[in-house]
Formats: C-alpha cells, structure tokens, sequence
C-alpha cells in the first residue's frame, strides 16, 4: 500500500489508497490541500494491509482539511490508535472560535491481513458493518462530540470476516433502521456500489443537514490457492470456491466472469494435457487480488504437454482465449512442468474493444517468456 498522501482533489474525496486486502471507497469532502470544511473524509495508508479511516464533522467550525488529515495522521501512524487519533482532532476543533461544541466524528483502523477492527466515536454511532449475515451497528468506542478540548474517547475491537464491508457516516440516531435495512438489500455489492445505493436509499434522512459522505473499506478474503490431483471431476468444485472468492472480493460481473473463463481454462489444459503419456499427477493454482485492483492467477502443472497444432478445432482454444482476455501473460515450460500466468483487470474493457491475439499455436512458439 502507498504511504503517499493523496494530491489536491477539489470538493471531492481525493484518490484512495491501494491495498491488496482492503477495497476502498468514499463519497463526500476529501482532505483537499489547504481548503477549509467542517465535513471531511480520509483513508490513511497505514503500511502493510492497514488503513486507517476517518468521517469527521466539525459543526459549525470550519478547519483546513490538510490541516485535519495531518492531525489525524500523525495519531495513528505513531500511537496507532483512533482513540487517540479524536483526542488530537478533538484539541484542534476546540482551537476554531465558534459556537460550544456539536461536532461529530468516527475514526477507525481496518488491518486487512488480521480481519480485525479497531474504532473509536465522538458524538456519532459506531460504525456499520454490512455483510452476508446482514447489517449492524457496532457497540462501545463512545465519545464526547468534537470541540471540547479536553474529552476521553474511548476504543473497542472487533473481528471482521472476509467479504464484510465497513460503512462510517456522519448518520445521526433518526433514520438508522433505514440505513440497516438498505446496507442488508445491497450486501452483496462493491464498495463503490453500495455507498451510491446507501445515499439513494436511505442517506437523506439519517444524516439530516450533515454534508454527505460516506467511507467504505471492504475486506478481500486471502489468496485462493490449491494443489489438487489432475482429475476433470475435481473442476466443477473449483469452480465454486472461486465464485465464492470472487463475490468476497468484490470484483466487478465483468472481471468475475473472465475470472471464472479463464481460471477454468488453464485449470482445465493442466487436466487434459499434462498428463496424456503417464499416469495422472497434480496441478496447483493461486488467485490473489493485487493492489492496484487486478487479480493475478497462476496455474502450474508438472507434467508434459504437447504443443498445440495450428488449427485446434473446436476444443483446445484455452491458451488463445486466455491471451486474448487477460493482461500480463506468461507461459513458461521446461522438463518440470508448465506454468500458466497472466491478470484479470478489475475494470476489463468490454470484448469488442479487446485487441485479437495470436492463436495457440503461435503464442506456444513464445514459451518461456512474456506473451504479451
């Protein structure tokens, strides 16, 4: 994940820290250089599979974001702790003249690689947390509203499963039946998804005359990875982990379908072609979600494969296929085996616009390097 800050982005949230456990995103004021706002959101890169996040309000107080992110930064990079975090935000806000504190604040640490969260409020409900069981507020971490000067905030922890989205607003009490029931409709969408269908449906009400804003960080289950025998009734259980997989992580319809094609493919090659002159052995595949979005697969098998013969007919397109769909292709072969690679972007153009690659034959003529 990226330590750089975000640039200069306007009124709107500016871009998101990339991590390849926590899928991002925000509606509402971002920390924009030097402007002032008394609603703002941020992520913080907090190394590793950590980030922190942050809604904040400041009433009728208005700071300079950079200011605000800088504060809030400094607290959890060095204390690692959001309690603390609204301490210091808390000693900032109470420095602006106007009227006795009503600002309200959530502050939050998702660590991706543990599945677990740590939190902390002030003058706001805790954070929710959205998934396939439905959707619920979190309990303790209260705190005083922003402006005081002197509040104790207090923190609590919790685990987060895989495929669970975390939502924090500036939402009031009024209103929060609503935002459950629609968080619990939407479960199943991506963060950026959710958060629109969220304000549609249910974010007007709930938070009153507040700005909108929302921050979501879903958590990417870890990288799917088997060794299994070489066996074609094997594939169709595949197939549904990583359907499984693909819905926990929050890929797009397009990029779970191309996930599925291609990953069945490959899968399926090692099956009916590495082992044609001996006896049936294994293969072994990996399906990880980088941080730039795109999923990286790898298939390896240990047997040996004929190449291919320039017109495959019907069957025996899976390397063609697989060229022609997915980005950063390798194909490597020596007298170990064979190992299929290639990434699936998150955002795949659609199919008309994808450029025509070589057929099988030709691209197995490349082996041994890049085929792409």
């Amino acid at each position: 994940m990226s330590d750089e800050p975000p640039p200069d982005a306007g009124d709107g949230p500016g871009p998101l820290p990339r991590c390849g456990r926590v899928v991002l995103a925000a509606v509402g004021p971002g920390s924009t250089t030097g402007e002032a706002s008394s609603t703002w959101t941020d992520a913080i890169a907090l190394g590793d599979d950590r980030v922190g996040l942050v809604v904040a309000d400041a009433g009728d107080r208005t700071v300079p974001r950079a200011q605000l992110r800088r504060i809030v930064t400094a607290a959890l990079r060095e204390e690692h702790s959001p309690a603390r975090a609204l301490e210091a935000l808390d000693r900032c806000v109470a420095g602006q003249p106007a009227a006795p504190p009503v600002g309200g604040a959530q502050c939050a640490v998702l660590d991706g690689a543990a599945g677990t969260l740590l939190w902390s409020t002030a003058g706001r409900p805790a954070p929710l947390v959205v998934g396939p069981h439905g959707a619920r507020l979190l309990a303790d971490g209260d705190g005083p509203p922003l402006g005081g000067g002197n509040g104790t905030f207090l923190q609590a922890e919790e685990a987060v499963e895989a495929g669970a989205t975390v939502v924090l607003g500036p939402w009031g009490v009024a209103g929060l039946d609503d935002l459950r029931a629609s968080a619990a409709r939407h479960h199943d969408l991506g963060p950026d998804h959710l958060a629109a269908a969220l304000l549609s449906d249910a974010m007007p009400d709930t938070m009153a005359d507040a700005v909108p804003a929302l921050l979501l960080a879903r958590l990417i289950p870890a990288p799917l990875a088997e060794r299994l025998p070489a066996d074609p009734r094997r594939l169709p259980a595949l197939r549904r982990r990583l359907g499984s997989w693909s819905a926990q992580a929050a890929l797009s319809d397009d990029a779970r379908a191309d996930l599925q094609l291609l990953l069945s493919e490959a899968a399926t090659n090692s099956v009916e072609h590495a082992y044609r002159d001996g006896p049936a052995g294994e293969f072994a595949y990996s399906v990880q979600r980088r941080g730039d979005g795109g999923i990286r697969v790898e298939v390896q098998d240990f047997g040996h494969w004929r190449p291919p013969p320039a017109d495959p007919g019907y069957r025996g397109r899976g390397l063609a296929v697989i060229h022609n769909l997915a980005e950063e292709v390798t194909l490597d072969f020596d007298e170990s085996g064979t190992r299929v690679a290639f990434t699936v972007p998150d955002d795949p153009p659609p199919l008309a616009q994808r450029p025509a690659g070589p057929g099988a034959a030709q691209w197995w003529a490349t082996g041994s390097g890049d085929a792409r």
